[in-house]
Protein backbone atom coordinates (compact mmCIF):
# COMPACT_ATOMS: atom_id res chain seq x y z
CA UNK A 1 0.00 0.00 0.00
CA UNK A 2 2.96 2.50 0.61
CA UNK A 3 3.85 1.95 -3.09
CA UNK A 4 -0.05 2.72 -4.06
CA UNK A 5 0.29 6.27 -2.12
CA UNK A 6 4.09 7.07 -3.46
CA UNK A 7 2.19 6.63 -6.92
CA UNK A 8 -0.66 8.92 -6.09
CA UNK A 9 1.54 11.32 -4.58
CA UNK A 10 3.47 11.21 -7.97
CA UNK A 11 0.16 11.52 -10.28
CA UNK A 12 -0.93 15.05 -7.80
CA UNK A 13 2.46 16.73 -8.70
CA UNK A 14 0.99 15.84 -12.64
CA UNK A 15 -2.08 16.91 -11.74
CA UNK A 16 -0.91 20.65 -10.17
CA UNK A 17 0.54 20.81 -13.45
CA UNK A 18 -2.27 20.07 -15.30
CA UNK A 19 -3.74 22.32 -12.84
CA UNK A 20 -1.83 25.51 -13.47
CA UNK A 21 -3.15 24.51 -17.41
CA UNK A 22 -6.41 24.05 -17.26
CA UNK A 23 -7.16 27.23 -19.55
CA UNK A 24 -4.65 25.84 -22.38
CA UNK A 25 -7.18 22.65 -22.00
CA UNK A 26 -9.90 24.23 -22.35
CA UNK A 27 -8.68 25.95 -25.33
CA UNK A 28 -7.16 22.66 -27.10
CA UNK A 29 -10.97 21.24 -26.75
CA UNK A 30 -12.44 24.42 -28.21
CA UNK A 31 -10.37 24.22 -31.21
CA UNK A 32 -10.48 20.65 -31.38
CA UNK A 33 -14.60 20.43 -31.03
CA UNK A 34 -14.84 23.24 -34.15
CA UNK A 35 -12.56 21.04 -36.16
CA UNK A 36 -14.91 17.74 -34.95
CA UNK A 37 -17.83 20.18 -35.32
CA UNK A 38 -19.21 19.04 -32.07
CA UNK A 39 -20.02 22.51 -31.00
CA UNK A 40 -23.19 21.64 -29.55
CA UNK A 41 -22.25 18.62 -27.43
CA UNK A 42 -19.92 18.39 -24.54
CA UNK A 43 -17.15 16.52 -23.89
CA UNK A 44 -18.51 13.66 -22.51
CA UNK A 45 -16.22 10.86 -22.29
CA UNK A 46 -12.38 10.13 -22.11
CA UNK A 47 -12.24 8.26 -25.22
CA UNK A 48 -13.55 11.79 -26.89
CA UNK A 49 -10.80 13.29 -25.73
CA UNK A 50 -8.19 10.91 -27.14
CA UNK A 51 -10.10 11.40 -30.68
CA UNK A 52 -9.66 15.05 -30.51
CA UNK A 53 -5.89 14.75 -29.93
CA UNK A 54 -5.85 12.24 -32.70
CA UNK A 55 -7.95 13.35 -35.34
CA UNK A 56 -8.94 17.07 -34.31
CA UNK A 57 -5.65 18.58 -32.85
CA UNK A 58 -4.25 21.85 -34.30
CA UNK A 59 -1.78 22.22 -33.20
CA UNK A 60 1.61 20.74 -30.32
CA UNK A 61 0.54 23.19 -27.32
CA UNK A 62 -3.17 21.63 -28.12
CA UNK A 63 -1.25 17.76 -28.42
CA UNK A 64 1.18 18.43 -25.27
CA UNK A 65 -1.89 19.38 -23.03
CA UNK A 66 -4.28 16.21 -24.20
CA UNK A 67 -1.22 13.80 -23.55
CA UNK A 68 -0.84 15.28 -20.13
CA UNK A 69 -4.82 14.83 -19.03
CA UNK A 70 -4.41 11.22 -20.82
CA UNK A 71 -1.42 10.25 -19.17
CA UNK A 72 -2.79 11.25 -15.34
CA UNK A 73 -5.95 9.20 -16.82
CA UNK A 74 -4.08 5.95 -17.55
CA UNK A 75 -2.00 6.66 -14.27
CA UNK A 76 -4.99 6.40 -12.13
CA UNK A 77 -6.15 3.13 -14.23
CA UNK A 78 -2.83 1.94 -13.10
CA UNK A 79 -3.51 2.48 -9.34
CA UNK A 80 -6.98 1.32 -9.44
CA UNK A 81 -5.96 -1.95 -10.82
CA UNK A 82 -3.36 -2.32 -7.91
CA UNK A 83 -6.42 -2.02 -5.53
CA UNK A 84 -8.52 -4.09 -7.31
CA UNK A 85 -6.25 -6.71 -7.55
CA UNK A 86 -5.61 -6.26 -3.59
CA UNK A 87 -9.29 -6.51 -2.74
CA UNK A 88 -9.84 -9.55 -5.20
CA UNK A 89 -7.04 -11.20 -2.92
CA UNK A 90 -9.16 -10.84 0.00
CA UNK A 91 -12.52 -11.81 -1.65
CA UNK A 92 -13.74 -7.95 -0.70
CA UNK A 93 -15.69 -5.53 -2.79
CA UNK A 94 -15.99 -2.08 -2.37
CA UNK A 95 -18.02 0.36 -3.91
CA UNK A 96 -15.30 3.64 -4.23
CA UNK A 97 -12.92 1.41 -6.24
CA UNK A 98 -16.21 0.70 -8.47
CA UNK A 99 -17.29 4.20 -8.85
CA UNK A 100 -13.18 4.86 -9.76
CA UNK A 101 -13.49 2.24 -12.55
CA UNK A 102 -16.84 3.84 -14.27
CA UNK A 103 -14.97 7.08 -13.67
CA UNK A 104 -12.13 5.95 -15.44
CA UNK A 105 -13.86 3.97 -18.18
CA UNK A 106 -12.98 5.58 -21.57
CA UNK A 107 -16.78 5.41 -22.90
CA UNK A 108 -18.19 6.20 -19.56
CA UNK A 109 -20.58 9.90 -19.34
CA UNK A 110 -18.82 11.58 -16.84
CA UNK A 111 -20.74 15.51 -18.34
CA UNK A 112 -22.56 15.17 -15.36
CA UNK A 113 -19.80 14.50 -12.94
CA UNK A 114 -18.77 17.90 -10.77
CA UNK A 115 -16.05 18.27 -8.20
CA UNK A 116 -16.47 20.53 -5.01
CA UNK A 117 -14.74 21.85 -2.05
CA UNK A 118 -12.01 21.91 -2.06
CA UNK A 119 -11.21 21.68 -5.42
CA UNK A 120 -12.04 25.01 -7.63
CA UNK A 121 -11.63 23.64 -11.23
CA UNK A 122 -15.55 24.02 -12.01
CA UNK A 123 -14.83 27.91 -10.98
CA UNK A 124 -12.59 28.75 -12.94
CA UNK A 125 -14.70 27.56 -16.15
CA UNK A 126 -17.37 30.11 -17.29
CA UNK A 127 -21.01 29.46 -16.21
CA UNK A 128 -21.91 28.22 -19.71
CA UNK A 129 -18.87 26.04 -19.43
CA UNK A 130 -19.45 24.78 -16.55
CA UNK A 131 -22.63 23.72 -16.77
CA UNK A 132 -22.89 22.69 -20.15
CA UNK A 133 -19.78 21.54 -21.63
CA UNK A 134 -16.47 21.11 -19.86
CA UNK A 135 -17.52 20.68 -16.28
CA UNK A 136 -17.26 16.84 -16.22
CA UNK A 137 -14.34 16.45 -18.11
CA UNK A 138 -12.29 18.95 -15.48
CA UNK A 139 -14.05 16.78 -12.50
CA UNK A 140 -12.82 13.42 -13.70
CA UNK A 141 -9.15 13.47 -12.02
CA UNK A 142 -9.69 15.10 -8.73
CA UNK A 143 -12.57 12.89 -7.85
CA UNK A 144 -10.74 9.97 -8.49
CA UNK A 145 -7.65 10.84 -7.44
CA UNK A 146 -9.92 11.71 -3.93
CA UNK A 147 -11.62 8.16 -4.04
CA UNK A 148 -8.25 6.35 -4.73
CA UNK A 149 -6.44 8.56 -1.78
CA UNK A 150 -9.39 7.60 0.38
CA UNK A 151 -9.23 3.77 -0.42
CA UNK A 152 -5.28 3.63 0.05
CA UNK A 153 -5.48 5.65 3.25
CA UNK A 154 -8.08 3.30 5.24
CA UNK A 155 -7.16 -0.18 3.68
CA UNK A 156 -8.59 -3.13 5.34
CA UNK A 157 -10.96 -1.26 7.78
CA UNK A 158 -14.62 -1.35 5.58
CA UNK A 159 -13.90 -2.14 2.01
CA UNK A 160 -17.48 -2.91 1.59
CA UNK A 161 -18.62 0.16 2.82
CA UNK A 162 -21.77 2.15 1.81
CA UNK A 163 -19.99 5.41 1.07
CA UNK A 164 -16.83 6.55 0.31
CA UNK A 165 -15.31 9.57 2.56
CA UNK A 166 -12.62 11.77 1.85
CA UNK A 167 -10.99 14.54 4.48
CA UNK A 168 -13.55 17.41 2.97
CA UNK A 169 -16.80 15.29 1.05
CA UNK A 170 -18.35 12.50 0.79
CA UNK A 171 -19.34 10.73 -2.33
CA UNK A 172 -22.06 8.21 -1.90
CA UNK A 173 -24.21 5.99 -4.24
CA UNK A 174 -25.45 9.02 -6.13
CA UNK A 175 -21.51 10.33 -7.68
CA UNK A 176 -21.97 8.10 -10.87
CA UNK A 177 -25.36 10.42 -11.31
CA UNK A 178 -23.61 13.44 -10.72
CA UNK A 179 -25.15 14.21 -7.22
CA UNK A 180 -23.20 14.46 -3.84
CA UNK A 181 -23.25 15.23 -0.51
CA UNK A 182 -20.70 17.67 0.52
CA UNK A 183 -19.08 18.47 3.85
CA UNK A 184 -16.57 21.83 3.39
CA UNK A 185 -14.87 23.20 5.80
CA UNK A 186 -17.10 26.22 6.97
CA UNK A 187 -19.71 23.03 7.99
CA UNK A 188 -16.79 21.44 9.40
CA UNK A 189 -16.47 24.79 11.69
CA UNK A 190 -19.48 25.24 13.18
CA UNK A 191 -19.89 22.05 14.05
CA UNK A 192 -16.62 21.40 15.87
CA UNK A 193 -17.79 24.80 17.48
CA UNK A 194 -20.98 23.32 18.76
CA UNK A 195 -19.19 20.69 19.85
CA UNK A 196 -16.99 22.90 22.90
CA UNK A 197 -18.58 22.46 26.01
CA UNK A 198 -22.29 21.92 26.89
CA UNK A 199 -23.21 25.39 26.55
CA UNK A 200 -24.50 24.95 22.36
CA UNK A 201 -24.08 27.54 19.83
CA UNK A 202 -22.75 30.52 22.69
CA UNK A 203 -20.38 28.09 24.76
CA UNK A 204 -17.43 30.07 25.85
CA UNK A 205 -19.18 33.51 26.45
CA UNK A 206 -19.61 34.95 29.86
CA UNK A 207 -23.05 34.49 31.08
CA UNK A 208 -25.77 37.36 30.66
CA UNK A 209 -26.50 38.88 34.14
CA UNK A 210 -28.91 41.61 34.80
CA UNK A 211 -28.20 45.41 35.02
CA UNK A 212 -27.23 47.02 38.27
CA UNK A 213 -26.42 43.47 39.92
CA UNK A 214 -22.69 43.75 39.16
CA UNK A 215 -20.30 43.74 42.03
CA UNK A 216 -17.41 46.29 42.45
Amino acid sequence: MADVRQQLLSIEQKYKRFKQQQFIFINALERSREHARDRTEPVSTVKQVQKYMNHHCSNSTDRSIFLLFLEIISDLGGVLKQLESSVSSRNTSCEGLETCKELLNPSSNISQQRAHYPHNVINRLSCDEARNFYGGIVSIIPLTLDLLAAYSRGSGKHPSSASTKTPNQTLTKNVGTGMDVSLDKDTSKYQRRYKKGSGGWHAGKPAWKPPGNTRR
